[in-house]
């Protein structure tokens, strides 16, 4: 099988510029040879570093999904608490107001005894 490197030289014959010198590519595979190979090379390179984005894009948007549901949740559950302590608050308040008159009328009872 063929073998891929993370850098390839390709001969100056090969080159696209033809000027003779030693060219360094990127990620291309070793079995590309020849001025039209190399340009489909390049194009496949280019290809899949544009799917890649497409996929880092839909990766990141699921991560941004997945982190605003999680803030979203303790903020309804923030206000879910807010609304039971209100709700508590006042039957406390009630609760209290009640138990005053209760202490004013046994006040009052033992008075007139």
């Amino acid at each position: 099988m063929l073998e891929k490197r993370s850098r390839m030289q390709v001969l100056a014959a090969d080159a696209p510029s033809g000027s003779g010198e030693l060219l360094i590519m990127n990620d291309l595979p070793v079995y590309k040879r020849g001025r039209n190979k190399i340009q489909e090379a390049i194009e496949e390179a280019e290809q899949k570093k544009r799917k890649n984005k497409i996929k880092n894009r839909i990766s990141a948007a699921k991560s941004r999904a997945r982190s605003q549901e999680h803030t979203r949740f303790p903020e309804e559950k923030v206000e879910q608490l807010r609304n039971e302590n209100a709700l508590l608050k006042k039957l406390l308040s009630l609760e209290a107001a009640a138990a005053e008159r209760l202490l004013e009328k046994r006040q009052r009872l033992k008075l007139k005894s």
